[in-house]
């Protein structure tokens, strides 16, 4: 009998702490997979490019927002009907690129992965550049350089330039 009460109070005395060990060791787990940033959905944000050749050019919107650690998924779709560039060497130096995807006709024909300066879009397509912020700040550099042969002008000083804030 009471080898019984010593057996229960024993049982009792390591089943608690191993149950509290495995609570312990669920809530870490869930904070691994939480912070897995291969898991997040992506964030879609979409900025057009659009103008006329001779008359002016712009991003829109023209200011973006993003924040650090989040998956995002940035459509650059071209409304005009002139290629143009979306380009902020700033910008470039504080994302995580995972990927971009070129579209033609809204089929995916090919994804770029690495190190991405500028991307160029031609006339009604468009691409899809996934990236991480990982540094925060503001950056007054986004520009398209391209040449307007009516006026003689670069896009950006038609009015093409943006900016894009990392929080």
């Amino acid at each position: 009998m009471y080898f019984l009460i010593f057996l229960r109070f024993h049982i009792k005395c390591l089943f608690l702490p191993i149950i509290f060990i495995l609570i312990i060791l669920i809530s870490y787990v869930n904070k691994l997979i939480s912070a897995d940033l291969t898991r997040q959905t992506a964030i879609t944000k979409l900025v057009l490019l659009q103008g006329k050749e001779g008359e002016g050019f712009s991003f829109n919107p023209s200011h973006l927002e993003f924040k650090t650690g989040k998956l995002y998924k940035l459509i650059i779709k071209n409304d005009s009907n002139y290629k143009h560039y979306f380009s902020s060497t700033k910008f470039v130096k504080s994302i995580f690129t995972r990927k971009i995807q070129i579209k033609y006709k809204n089929e995916k024909i090919a994804e770029i992965k690495g190190h991405i300066d500028t991307v160029e879009v031609w006339p009604d397509n468009e691409v899809e550049w996934w990236f991480v912020p990982i540094k925060t700040g503001v950056f007054n550099d986004l520009h398209c350089d391209i040449l307007d042969k009516k006026l003689n002008l670069t896009h950006s000083k038609m009015g093409m330039r943006g900016s894009i804030i990392i929080k």
